[in-house]
């Protein structure tokens, strides 16, 4: 019996990868299996993908980057009764995937949540927005700025970390006013990343204290761009981390997060740049219901 009774696979018909090309003969086996009613949509265009998502059913597939992933979420949040999302990843980096452990590979994927559990994930309001996998100002924003659209085409995540080298050299620290539920704090750095989620730009950050369904924030403050700094920040994916070994890098976690800067920055939400300082940020614990894969011991039998 499928398990759906009316599903919708949307994607973008504008975002690269995501083609149906592509997305069709790799995905719509297991969603049309799961499913009574699958439906299909392409979009091309935001508003038209952001209304798709407000669709009737019951559950939603997007296939797409993270980008793709974030305006779904910025749909799926004004509704009162979302549909179960489940993110096919067809993305550069995929990062909101990775945290959930959902296979990078479409059919891998479609496979691995038609059979696997639902969860309640949470979100983020900040300002008059919503984002899902991080926020952040300094050194990320610049960086995904600053990507050539024509290297990330060739070289894909690896133009992220090209743009990154190249923002270090241009970067200066710059003065934030930070608010942690209630308490404020006078730092300094080069970077902030508030995270909901465990991964940016491919990279893992496998700390205990982050989850994305904790009803938590975590707040990354990256004193410097040394190589010093960058190498910790690496370090951060190494097993047993904890943010006592830290020594350029601060982190606070809290459910309120208010962050003021002396100039007005630029804010990178979800890889998509739109916003800026100051920002009032606040957690949304258990918002979205999403489909993530079943650790192995509990994978339903064939």
């Amino acid at each position: 019996m499928p398990r759906f009774d009316r599903s919708i696979l949307l994607y973008n018909g504008t975002a690269g990868a995501s083609t149906s090309g592509t997305i069709i003969p790799l995905a719509v086996p297991a969603l049309a299996r799961a499913s009574k009613h699958l439906e299909l949509i392409q979009t091309d265009s935001q508003e038209e993908f952001e209304e798709a998502c407000r669709s009737s059913c019951d559950a939603l597939f997007v296939a797409g980057g993270d980008g793709t992933v974030h305006t779904a979420v910025q749909a799926l949040s004004g509704l009162d009764n979302p549909p179960v999302l489940g993110i096919l990843p067809s993305g550069t980096c995929n990062d909101f995937a990775r945290t959930l452990n959902i296979p990078l590979l479409l059919e891998e994927a479609a496979e691995a949540l038609v059979d696997g559990e639902i969860k309640a994930i949470d979100t983020a309001l900040i300002n008059d927005g919503s984002f899902l996998n991080f926020a952040g100002i300094g050194l990320i924003t610049d960086a995904s700025l600053n990507i050539d659209p024509d290297l990330k085409e060739r070289y894909g995540k690896l133009s992220y970390f090209m743009s990154a080298l190249q923002t270090m050299r241009q970067s200066a620290p710059f003065s934030v006013d930070l608010e942690v539920d209630g308490i404020h704090y006078a730092e300094k750095g080069e970077a902030v990343l508030i995270m909901n989620g465990k991964s940016i730009g491919t990279h893992m950050l496998p700390m205990e204290e982050i989850s994305p369904s904790d009803g938590l924030l975590d707040v990354f403050i990256i004193q410097a761009a040394t190589l010093a700094a960058i190498r910790e920040w690496f370090s951060l994916s190494r097993p047993n981390i904890t943010p006592d070994d830290l020594e350029y890098i601060t982190h606070y976690q809290g459910k309120n997060i208010k962050i003021r800067t002396e100039n007005e920055m630029q804010v990178d939400t979800d890889g998509e740049v739109y916003l800026t300082t100051p920002l009032d940020i606040r957690i949304q614990p258990k918002q979205l219901m999403m489909l993530v894969p079943r650790p192995a011991a509990e994978t339903l039998p064939e």
